[in-house]
């Protein structure tokens, strides 16, 4: 029985809605399975998602508030890889106010992916 699922999102948030099927998808398993725990993990360009200064209107793109309002309502974590928020001129000040919002080294994240029952990768 699947018990742990990591969602793992690389690409940029910019021409893609990847970084938001991740969140629909683990809001969506969290919901509907018996699951202990989700993580959405937010590598290299995805990083960008995560921060409050993306404004998606400038770039003709929808504002995820709905997507926000999801990740507040469920129950799973959400991880910025620390070297793709350096490489992105990123400070843990600049991410958005959630909760649930860490920040986890390759390390962390490769131990998450190891003791995980199911990975996907967006």
């Amino acid at each position: 029985m699947v018990k742990s699922v990591v969602i793992l999102c690389e690409d940029s948030p910019i021409g893609k809605n990847s970084a938001l099927e991740a969140i629909r998808m683990a809001a969506g398993i969290m919901a509907v399975g018996d699951l202990d725990e989700c993580k959405i993990v937010f590598i290299g360009d995805s990083v960008y998602f995560l921060s409050k200064n993306f404004d998606p209107k400038k770039v003709n793109m929808e504002t995820p508030s709905s997507i926000f309002r999801m990740m507040e309502l469920s129950d799973f974590e959400v991880y910025a890889l620390d070297s793709a928020l350096e490489i992105a001129g990123i400070e843990p000040s600049d991410l958005i106010d959630f909760d649930n919002v860490k920040i986890a080294s390759w390390k962390e994240i490769s131990a998450f992916i190891l003791e995980a029952d199911v990975f996907y990768r967006y």
